[in-house]
């Protein structure tokens, strides 16, 4: 130690904490070691009126969630229309009536009216039926993609892009056979796009216009009621028209 150096006072500059202080003790040792530092303020007014305004704005975020989560839900039921529930019959939410008919002017989702449907029937049984019958189609493909397909007694064929495999292009006979059922569609005025036979019964299945269900006419013969229910039997629906003819409606997977 220097002789001629005078001590250090111990006053003169705050040792460093030890031990447990307080908090007055912790703060008044910080400004020693830094004098310019601003003394700051607890506006307990400012800060309250910050968290209701959070709280606020929270509780109405939620608010504005749940209230679309509802409406969702009750436009899925309303536009679903009316559903079975097992045990409490068949149940629709109020309004649903109007608000598919809302839909319905913009968005196809509905089958054709009964008018409608009687000279669908009319015209497929006077246009299209007899060239089926004739030509024993089992399946007839017309639609925007890529593939046309015949399957009838001669073979089964498929025409379009390189991609449609697995079935014989289209020869002339087949061809032919194919503009021919296809001419008989266009004659009758109804909108079909598939053609099949299921033993007796020969069905027209309508352009899939709906994100829900598929409809088509089905021809009978001989039956007096709708065949059992298969598949989803709730989405399923049978509507008799008249003589052998029937509107399906099936659930689209």
């Amino acid at each position: 130690m220097d002789p001629t150096r005078e001590p250090r006072s111990t006053a003169a500059e705050p040792t460093s904490p030890s031990g447990t202080l307080s908090d007055d003790a912790v703060v008044a040792h910080l400004r020693a070691r830094a004098p310019g530092l601003q003394t700051s303020r607890f506006d307990a007014r400012t800060v309250t009126s910050r968290a209701r305004g959070a709280l606020r704005r929270r509780r109405l975020r939620n608010s504005m969630m749940a209230l679309a989560g509802a409406a969702a839900a009750y436009l899925m039921l309303a536009l679903a229309g009316p559903l079975p529930v097992p045990g409490a019959g068949t149940v629709s939410v109020p309004g649903s009536s109007a608000i598919q008919a809302l839909a319905g002017r913009f968005l196809p989702v509905g089958p054709p009216g009964p008018s409608q449907r009687q000279a669908d029937v009319d015209s497929l049984e006077t246009e299209v039926l007899p060239v089926v019958e004739d030509l024993k189609v089992s399946l007839y493909l017309l639609e925007s993609g890529p593939c046309r397909i015949l399957e009838y007694p001669r073979g089964n064929y498929r025409d379009g892009d390189p991609e449609c495999a697995d079935l014989v292009p289209f020869d002339a006979a087949a061809r032919a056979d194919f503009d021919e059922v296809t001419d008989a569609v266009e004659r009758s005025g109804v909108a079909v796009e598939r053609i099949f036979r299921v033993g007796d019964a020969v069905g027209f299945q309508l352009p899939d216009n709906s994100w829900q269900y598929n409809w088509e006419y089905v021809h009978l013969p001989g039956v007096d009621s709708p065949p059992p229910l298969t598949g989803r039997p709730i989405e399923e629906r049978w509507t008799h028209i008249h003589g052998d003819w029937w509107l399906h409606r099936v659930f689209d997977d």
